[in-house]
């Protein structure tokens, strides 16, 4: 089923992975483990930041993970669970994503 997205949810999205990139350089860590990333990104690694990719109206969004001392990241595409995981892990109040309370479109899929 398609979803037609209002373009200001896709500026709360935008503006969600970039207050999420603002708790990471801050100092603040969540780790693949902590945010439900399964394999090939070891448990230990620490998201380093959020890229959204593609149109604005379905990005795709990746998160850069490293291991502990080492800059080497690993790109992967994250789904609204970890997203949604990273953000409860940040304590950031606004955790909108997509449309409605159980139709998200994230990473150009449509989830519930």
């Amino acid at each position: 089923m398609h979803h037609l997205v209002a373009v200001t949810t896709h500026t709360i999205e935008l503006r969600q992975i970039h207050e999420i990139n603002a708790a990471l350089e801050s100092g603040h860590h969540v780790t693949a483990g902590s945010a439900w990333v399964p394999d090939p990104v070891p448990e230990h690694a620490v998201l380093r930041y959020l890229e959204a990719v593609g149109p604005p109206s379905y990005p795709y969004i990746y998160g850069h993970f490293s291991q502990p001392g080492t800059d080497e990241t690993l790109r992967v595409e994250l789904h609204t669970a970890q997203v949604r995981a990273i953000s409860h892990r940040l304590s950031l109040r606004s955790r909108i994503w997509g449309v409605g309370p159980d139709s998200i479109h994230l990473a150009g899929r449509e989830s519930s």
